[in-house]
């Protein structure tokens, strides 16, 4: 939902359980910073999504 609503997407927007999966893939890519928070570009968030839908996570994701 997030790609849909925005051009950029924070990282601090995403729950924390997928935060290191974005975080491992982002690496090497240029980001930015806004008002003190890490910006994901909105075609690199939807890159990731569709590594999420093809290969899914790098990590084993612990739900609470």
């Amino acid at each position: 939902m997030l790609a849909d609503k925005r051009d950029i997407i924070f990282m601090n927007d995403l729950r924390k359980e997928f935060r290191p999966d974005l975080q491992h893939f982002i690496i090497g890519h240029t980001l930015s910073i806004q008002d003190g928070k890490l910006v994901i570009g909105k075609n690199l968030y939807k890159s990731w999504l569709y590594k999420i839908k093809t290969k899914g996570f790098d990590y084993e994701i612990k739900f609470s």
